[in-house]
């Protein structure tokens, strides 16, 4: 009964049809453990045909392809069994053959096994013996992180050549989980440094800068890849070509983005416009003809005076001839003081003698409107305070042209 179940079993699942999709990537070399349960027909454990003993294994797989896989196993199992002149057993399967990738799903793969190998029974009573097998099974192996797989399997090994026994020719039936963990660096088509597992981004142009995740980064969004990108810096908009950098239409070596004149090659300056000819420079505005300052040589007043000295007279008329000539231009009429006495003494000194020389130019018909006296004190000496002549050269009156 036991072996019409596991034919039904493997029936059900050659018939299960192909769906593709996009196949799971499993590890091109792999090592893995293997647990489980077998049974054995009466003819090795009796009427204990039906229980199941503990299985463990070791396996090796080698990728040959899309669509197979090259494989080994070794699977040891203590069978209990009440056969006379058997008793319990201890059953080794070592064999090797191919594994077809019948349906390739996204995470997992169907697929079956085939293959060729030696059963060896080790039996309490004897009989022992070793024996060639053929095997066949069904099962799935399904991605683990990023290069191991998780598998179970079901299959039925037969073994030929079985004189120990009655009937020649043992069947054994096992039921088997595993882990596999990738040999290697697992699988990476585009040469990112992300696994094909992991790469959400799986046909990234080789050289491109990627995230966590495999897809391309493009840092400042002109849609060339960072790493491929020769000029990453380009702001947001600006057109670019193949290689991310801007535009230059007049090939100028002046982007187009900062070209003023973008069909007009001006290298080497800062707009792309070619420079304009330099025009002539204005000349420059006449100087006026009126001094700014006219300093009243010889118009000097006593020590703590504001009266005009008798020989100031004629500096005076002549000065007053000189403003008729200067047609409107307003004056300022400044007094100046030695540092004798105190700054507000000198201050109020300095506007008296101001006005009074004002008042004399008044007299000689300048326009008073045109006028205006101003005290400075002893504030702009123009000569040594210390000495009897420059304290004299500092009791003064200036003339001032007025903006």
């Amino acid at each position: 009964m036991k072996r019409a179940y596991a034919a039904g079993f493997l029936a059900g699942f050659c018939a299960f049809g192909s769906a593709v999709a996009q196949a799971a990537e499993m590890p091109e070399r792999e090592f893995g453990l293997l647990f489980g349960g077998g049974w054995a027909d009466s003819s090795l454990v009796g009427d204990k045909n039906d229980e199941a003993n503990p299985l463990f294994g070791v396996r090796y797989g080698h990728r040959l392809g899309s669509s197979s896989n090259f494989f080994s196993d070794l699977v040891y199992g203590p069978y209990d069994g009440n056969r006379t002149g058997v008793g319990d057993a201890d059953v080794t399967t070592l064999r090797g053959g191919l594994e077809w990738l019948f349906s390739k799903q996204q995470r997992y793969n169907w697929f079956m096994s085939g293959g060729l190998g030696l059963m060896n029974v080790d039996t309490d009573n004897g009989p022992n013996f070793t024996r060639p097998m053929a095997s066949l099974g069904i099962g799935q192996a399904w991605e683990v992180g990023a290069n191991d797989a998780f598998r179970w399997e079901v299959r039925a090994d037969q073994s030929f050549g079985n004189d120990s026994l009655p009937r020649a020719g043992l069947t054994n039936f096992q039921a088997l989980l595993g882990y596999s963990w990738g040999l290697g660096a697992p699988p990476d088509s585009d040469g990112d440094g992300v696994p094909n597992r992991l790469d959400e981004c799986p046909n990234t142009p080789r050289g491109a800068q990627v995230d966590s995740k495999g897809c391309p980064l493009d840092s400042d969004g002109d849609g060339v890849f960072d790493g491929l990108d020769k000029c990453p810096g380009t702001p947001a908009g600006v057109k670019v070509n193949a290689d991310g950098c801007p535009l230059d239409s007049d090939g100028d070596g002046i982007p187009d983005y900062l070209d003023k004149c973008p069909n007009m090659p001006a290298p080497g300056t800062a707009d792309g416009c070619p420079p304009k000819a330099a025009e002539p420079e204005p000349a420059p505005a006449a100087e006026p003809l009126v001094p700014r300052k006219l300093t009243l040589e010889g118009v000097n007043f006593d020590n703590d005076s504001a009266t005009l000295r008798p020989d100031s007279i004629a500096t005076l008329d002549a000065a007053a001839a000189t403003l008729k000539e200067w047609g409107e231009v307003k004056i300022e009429v400044a007094g100046h003081t030695d540092s004798v006495d105190t700054d507000a003494y000198n201050l109020k000194l300095s506007q008296r003698r101001a006005d009074a020389v004002r008042a004399f130019l008044i007299e000689k018909g300048i326009a008073a409107e045109r006028l205006f006296a101003k005290g400075y004190g002893e504030a702009q000496p123009v000569a040594d305070n210390r000495t009897p002549e420059g304290r004299f050269k500092n009791r003064r009156v200036e003339l001032i042209q007025m903006q």
